[in-house]
């Protein structure tokens, strides 16, 4: 009896798992054959889709480009077997060979001397703080200089190795860290570090930060958490100040879904960091149970460094499809007074692309609120978003602190990071991946939406 119903669940589950096939493979025929029917022009001039119209794009049957485009063939023939290898041999952390590779590899990328994988971006900053300053953390380390309208890990870095942060204004045209403000922040004494951060993927102005750094005799953390491949006018992004954090988080043009990385060219602050992230082990000698300073398990395991190496092999060719579709867009929208992508600088020698920002023009849409203005757009099936809806200063655990601990918080008039909250969207970098047509279709989602709204003022 229990035979026969052990044989009938397991019939059960086989024919499921038909079931479920069957619907994935009826799915990928309707999205291969409807998807390549000529869409309707109708879609680009009709009634809007949020009010029952036709979207510009049905997003069932014709999906935007994914950064994940591929993972079954890659699974199948190199990262299956890849995974496979280190979980039989049972090698998943130390000595981390895999994670020595790729960080010497991602290193030698940003002109850097030195990499050290992480498991997380915010690791690689904090620990980069502390490595710079031979900082313990047990007691206050000074002010750090961090730009307002960013992600909030920006500023839970330096809190967490108590340093206290400034939080100043960003440039209008880039939303970039604005050096003027920098030095209006500086106390002497009291300042001890700048973290630009390079937003979106854009380099911050390094040519006058590290001047002002110089000058007042301050260090520069680079959070680079989302420029992977950028490079200023005087070289690669995490090799412009003293130490850099970048992050591979899933989201990240580079991912293994989380992890960060730790770059510098100073050999006391990699011998520092090391013995940070490995319990306070010496990296010579890596004697199990001498532990020199102060240190935490930050190690990654070869499953994450295993995906990274992969990925970078296809880094490049992706990030050139990116170029092409970032400039064709760039210039589609300069037709569309009712959004405005954030300006490069000419100093940026190169452009990570994690993100394309646009500013959005209520008064070039009829006065339509932002909000309303997005959720048009998104329902035509374009993939906008909305940005930081807050500055750092405006986050409630920020706020939070700042009330307990006052001096663990300054915060300078920020105005323009205050009005980028209210206004900034963006479009993700997997998007880029895709064609000439994606960029267009863009670009006409938004005009639509422009036109009709500017049609009811």
């Amino acid at each position: 009896m229990a035979s026969d119903l052990s044989t009938a669940l397991g019939r059960g589950d086989v024919v499921s798992s038909m079931r479920t096939s069957l619907k994935a493979v009826a799915k990928t025929v309707a999205r291969q054959t409807i998807g390549r029917l000529p869409p309707r022009a109708s879609r680009l001039a009709g009634k809007l889709a949020c009010e029952g119209g036709t979207p510009v794009r049905d997003i069932r049957f014709r999906p935007w480009a994914d950064y994940h485009s591929g993972n079954r063939l890659a699974w199948s023939t190199l990262v299956g077997p890849n995974l496979r290898s280190i979980f039989l041999k049972g090698v998943e952390g130390l000595p981390q060979p895999r994670a020595m590779e790729f960080a010497d590899k991602w290193a030698a990328r940003c002109d850097c001397r030195y990499g050290l994988l992480l498991p997380h971006g915010t690791d690689a900053l904090r620990l980069a703080l502390a490595a710079v300053f031979d900082h313990d953390g047990l007691e206050y380390g000074g002010e750090v200089i961090v730009p307002n309208f960013s992600f909030i890990a920006s500023a839970t870095a330096p809190l967490d190795r108590r340093f206290g942060i400034a939080l100043v204004d960003v440039d209008p045209d880039t939303l970039l860290l604005d050096p003027k403000c920098v030095e209006e922040a500086i106390v002497p004494g009291k300042t001890r570090a700048i973290m630009p951060v390079h937003l979106f993927g854009q380099p911050a102005d390094m040519t006058a930060l590290v001047e002002i750094a110089r000058r007042h005799n301050l260090k520069i953390i680079e959070d680079a958490a989302q420029a992977h491949g950028a490079a200023w006018e005087t070289g690669p992004v995490g090799s412009l100040g003293d130490a850099a954090g970048f992050s591979f988080q899933s989201h990240k043009s580079l991912s293994c879904g989380e992890g960060g990385i730790l770059t510098t060219n100073d050999e006391e602050v990699f011998d520092r960091a090391y013995r940070l992230h490995d319990v306070g082990r010496s990296r010579v000698g890596r004697e199990r149970w001498d532990h020199h300073t102060l240190g935490w398990n930050c190690r990654p395991t070869e499953y994450q460094a295993a995906l990274l190496l992969h990925r970078l092999t296809l880094f490049d060719r992706q990030q050139a499809i990116r170029q092409e579709n970032f400039a064709r867009l760039s210039q589609l929208l300069r037709e569309v007074p009712c959004v405005e992508p954030l300006a490069v600088r000419p100093g940026v020698k190169r452009h990570g692309m994690y993100m394309f920002p646009l500013r959005y023009r209520s008064a070039h849409c009829g006065g339509a609120p932002f909000e309303d203005f997005l959720h048009a757009v998104q329902s035509e099936g374009m993939p906008i978003h909305r940005a930081f809806s807050t500055t750092m200063s405006a986050q409630p655990a920020i706020q939070t602190l700042r009330a307990k601990r006052p001096q663990y918080v300054r915060v300078l008039p920020t105005p323009v990071s205050d009005r980028a909250a209210t206004e900034t969207a963006f479009i993700p970098h997997g998007v880029f991946l895709g064609s000439a047509s994606d960029m267009e279709e863009i670009a006409a989602a938004v005009r639509k939406v422009a036109q009709h709204f500017c049609g009811r003022a």
